[in-house]
């Protein structure tokens, strides 16, 4: 071949690349082959908030939330503080007995210097910023209960989301972990040690249950319904709903999820939610965004869950990480 036919074909080659690059993508047809490739089942919803436009995949089938419910909780107190029916300000003290199972912080500072003083606004935003479970059990218990909340989400007409129960409770469930009723006082240390004694056989039973379970768990068309309104300001006023969406920026525990899709620097709230693992099979792999997008393109939202997942949580994050980083192209290129 000569140097100018050989030039010729790279050239022809690097156009080539270009055109196929400039195609517009097909980001339902990214996203059923993503879920095909998932190591679970996966369900997304993607919109972009000031158009409607969207795109979906399993957005109708039920996911355990984890601590995605949490969200839900903090703007279910938040319009109870705008009503006058919460003070932000008072001070709850949680003792030994507040203290939950899995993430906290919290827990482990009461363990080593006794009982914690916060206002409702820092329960919020321990839970918004790290996820905190002792933080989550004191503020629902503050704003009513799961009832209460389940009662906001009727008002605003935010259907295929479920607040049922404590993170205490739905941790038993899910450990098969019998009759939390007879733990009183509670102590974290017995239930550790009711979870260790479940013969694996209940355990297993427990969890496979847990992923079916219509509590606490939600559908992805829900869950991008509640963030696109959130961040549309209709579901709190201009201050809380600011105040919320900073108090989720500074989620960070799950930066290899969503956030690891994106471009360096891009402003992304979260609210990721993760399960255990029993025999290899994690519940509950989640998150969910709001992203902002640059030369005001606007807001995109992205709500990903996935159940019952094998493999490594690289694997898992991966896949989320897709998920984001095809739909911000796709957002961009709209």
């Amino acid at each position: 071949m000569s140097r100018l036919s050989g030039l010729g074909a790279v050239i022809t080659l690097l156009l080539a690349c270009d055109i196929a690059a400039a195609q517009p993508i097909d980001l339902e047809a990214q996203m059923r082959k993503i879920a095909a490739s998932a190591p679970g089942t996966l369900g997304v919803r993607i919109v972009h908030v000031e158009s409607g436009a969207g795109v979906s995949v399993n957005d109708a089938e039920w996911f355990p939330m984890m601590s995605v419910y949490k969200l839900p909780i903090a703007i279910h107190a938040l319009r109870q503080a705008e009503r006058g029916k919460l003070d932000l300000a008072r001070s709850i003290e949680l003792t030994a007995e507040d203290r939950r199972p899995g993430f906290s912080p919290l827990a482990r500072q009461i363990a080593e210097h006794g009982p914690v003083s916060l206002t409702v606004r820092e329960l919020i935003s321990s839970v918004m910023r790290i996820s905190d479970n002792t933080a989550s059990d004191a503020l629902l218990r503050a704003a009513g209960g799961p009832k209460a909340v389940g009662a906001t989400l009727g008002e605003l007409g935010i259907h295929g989301v479920d607040v049922s129960r404590y993170e205490l409770e739905f941790a038993a469930d899910y450990h098969g972990v019998c009759c939390l009723e007879q733990m009183r006082p509670f102590s974290l240390e017995r239930f550790i040690d009711a979870v260790e004694r479940v013969p694996p056989a209940t355990r297993r039973k427990a969890a496979q249950s847990f992923v079916s379970d219509r509590r606490d768990s939600a559908q992805p068309d829900g869950i991008a319904g509640l963030l696109v309104r959130l961040t549309r300001g209709e579901l709190l006023d201009a201050e809380h709903t600011r105040w919320l969406l900073d108090e989720m920026a500074e989620m960070h525990t799950r930066d290899t999820r969503i956030r690891a899709g994106l471009p360096p620097g891009t402003r992304v709230s979260l609210r990721p939610g993760t399960s255990g693992e029993t025999d290899g099979v994690r519940a509950a792999h989640n998150d969910n965004a709001v992203i902002v997008l640059p030369n005001n393109r606007g807001h995109l939202v992205i709500a990903a869950l996935m159940k019952g997942s094998r493999g490594t949580a690289e694997k898992r994050d991966a896949t989320l990480a897709a998920v984001a980083r095809a739909a911000y192209r796709w957002a961009m290129e709209r």
